[in-house]
């Protein structure tokens, strides 16, 4: 299903997909944040650091929460670095729409890139949204990496 039309779904029932964790889609979390595969990849291995608490801006986070959200970072870029030279972290602060974010709760994106890969442009009208079951594949394979 495209990802444009989870949205529309999402934001009509007042969901918010990142405080709906399913532990099987999980790589890897502590007390505060969750690492995971992202659900509307925007390339194949992109992951999601996500605080457990419902929160829109980074100076809302605590001390331990930053420091927990850093570690998952941290873990995240090896994962990826065992198989992409370079790896791009993304974090958008502010309003849905001046900040191009489509999901109002704080969250951090790792994005692989291949040599010499240009920027990665996949509007949400483009990107695929992942069945659980599919998610649940790529976690498994990114926790034997």
């Amino acid at each position: 299903m495209l990802y444009k039309k989870i949205l529309e779904v999402f934001r009509k029932n007042k969901i918010c997909p990142f405080c709906r964790r399913n532990k099987k889609l999980i790589i890897l979390e502590n007390k505060t944040a969750y690492l995971t595969p992202a659900q509307a990849p925007y390339t194949k291995d992109h992951l999601l650091i996500i605080p457990k608490r419902h929160v829109l801006e980074l100076i809302r986070l605590g001390k331990k929460e930053k420091e927990n959200i850093l570690d998952l970072i941290l873990h995240g870029m090896k994962i990826l670095k065992k198989k992409y030279p370079s790896v791009l972290i993304e974090y958008k602060e502010g309003s849905l729409k001046n900040a191009g974010k489509s999901i109002p709760h704080l969250h951090f994106h790792l994005i692989p890139k291949l040599k010499n890969a240009l920027d990665i442009k996949i509007t949400s009208d483009r990107r695929k949204f992942l069945s659980d079951k599919e998610l649940i594949i790529e976690v498994n394979k990114l926790k034997k990496s």
